[in-house]
């Protein structure tokens, strides 16, 4: 019998325990929950600085590439060669552009040559733009009153797998 009552009250300890062991789990579970659902994790703020800063005192490094040439800063003078005047170019699909005129001969005469079928000598325009980098040679294909119409014929074109459709008078 006396085994019986420390038994029990063994029992009534390890249950009591139990429950105050569960209850305060479950209140530190609501606390931590309560804190962290109300905060704020991070803030990002708005960038108002410079990205990048060009120094003015190099302190005696040498800076790369502030001369560098570019086509913006072009002669605007389009000029053509022995084929057409292309002055009266509107829009025109370029096929081919290289800064080599030998480059230029030889794509022209493999065009000429490969798609004479379907490619008529007349439609071809060649000309070349001079910059401060130096001289662009284009190789372009017919002429097109608009950009939609430039733009539908490039959907067809099968001589060239992307089209560049060039407005000569900007």
């Amino acid at each position: 019998m006396i085994k019986r009552i420390i038994f029990k009250r063994k029992n009534n300890y390890i249950l009591k325990f139990s429950i105050l062991l569960l209850l305060f789990i479950f209140i530190l579970y609501l606390i931590s929950y309560y804190y962290f659902s109300n905060r704020e994790y991070f803030i990002i703020p708005k960038f108002t600085g410079k990205y990048f800063v060009i120094p003015t005192n190099k302190e005696g490094e040498v800076v790369d590439y502030l001369d560098k040439k570019s086509l913006n800063n072009t002669d605007n003078e389009i000029q053509d060669l022995d084929f057409k005047n292309i002055d009266e170019l509107d829009f025109t699909i370029q096929l081919y552009s290289n800064d080599n005129f030998e480059n230029i001969n030889k794509y022209l005469y493999n065009l000429l040559e490969n798609k004479k079928e379907i490619i008529d000598h007349e439609d071809i325009f060649v000309f070349y733009k001079k910059t401060e980098i130096g001289t662009q040679y284009f190789i372009t294909y017919k002429n097109y009153i608009s950009k939609n119409n430039a733009s539908e014929a490039c959907d067809l074109l099968t001589i060239v797998k992307s089209c560049i459709i060039l407005n000569l008078h900007n």
